[in-house]
């Protein structure tokens, strides 16, 4: 059975991580499926905007890291795969909203995070709490520092606690936080609603915005003016 299924609905390309019996944890080949299906939904101009979320309870427990199995290679091929994935989701082009159907830990708070923004069921949980299994979130960190303040990331990770829905969503951390049946739709709602603005202006936002993290200031302002005069050299062909 295939472990990420796709979905049109409309304009909108639903993605659905499948191993619900596991939590909907990440592999890699999952991570490359993903990755296939982002690429896929990048370059069909019929699709204006992307959802993910997961199949069953849970939204995403993390990364399967013990299916990698025990060799370098195989540690590496799955470090690898996560790395792929995040940067499939930065370069998307395209809207793209996490449905937090259910509980996101450790890699899968990652993901929802990755996505540009999150709508969680009202009774999920969320954090990074791989310290009381003997780890550290380590590819996730490099995702969820730009989206918390330093003393709720480490407060996390220290404690191992997972965060309510509704304090993420006071935290701003989520966008709304909705009855568990309604994730689905209210982020199909809000990928329509992105979607309908101009693609290739959005495309070049969304982008800047993704090319910018970690980006030195004066390098983020150059960035920022070459974006803004393809933006209006566009404008002005339409």
């Amino acid at each position: 059975m295939a472990e990420l299924l796709v979905e049109r609905r409309g304009r909108v390309a639903v993605l659905t991580l499948h191993r619900p019996k596991h939590g909907n944890r990440l592999t890699a080949p999952l991570a490359r499926e993903v990755v296939t299906a982002l690429g896929a939904a990048r370059d069909d101009r019929e699709v204006g905007a992307c959802v993910l979320t997961g199949a069953g309870e849970a939204f995403c427990l993390g990364g399967d890291w013990r299916g990698a199995g025990s060799t370098a290679a195989g540690r590496e091929e799955y470090a690898q795969a996560l790395v792929e994935m995040d940067s499939a989701m930065a370069s998307l082009g395209k809207p793209l909203i996490a449905a937090v159907n259910g509980d996101a830990h450790a890699g899968g708070f990652a993901t929802a995070l990755a996505c540009d923004l999150a709508i969680a069921a009202d009774d999920a949980t969320l954090g990074l709490p791989e310290a009381a299994n003997g780890l550290f979130p380590f590819i996730a960190l490099a995702i969820v520092k730009d989206a918390l303040p330093k003393a709720v990331l480490f407060d996390l990770i220290y404690r191992a606690r997972l965060m309510p829905a509704a304090e993420a969503c006071a935290m701003r951390i989520i966008s709304e936080a909705v009855p568990r049946a309604a994730v689905v739709e209210r982020a199909i709602e809000i990928a329509e609603r992105a979607a309908a603005h101009r693609p290739e202006i959005v495309a070049l936002g969304r982008d800047l915005y993704y090319r910018l993290r970690g980006v030195p200031a004066a390098q983020a302002l150059e960035d920022a003016r070459q974006t803004l005069l393809a933006a209006l050299a566009a404008a002005e062909r339409s």
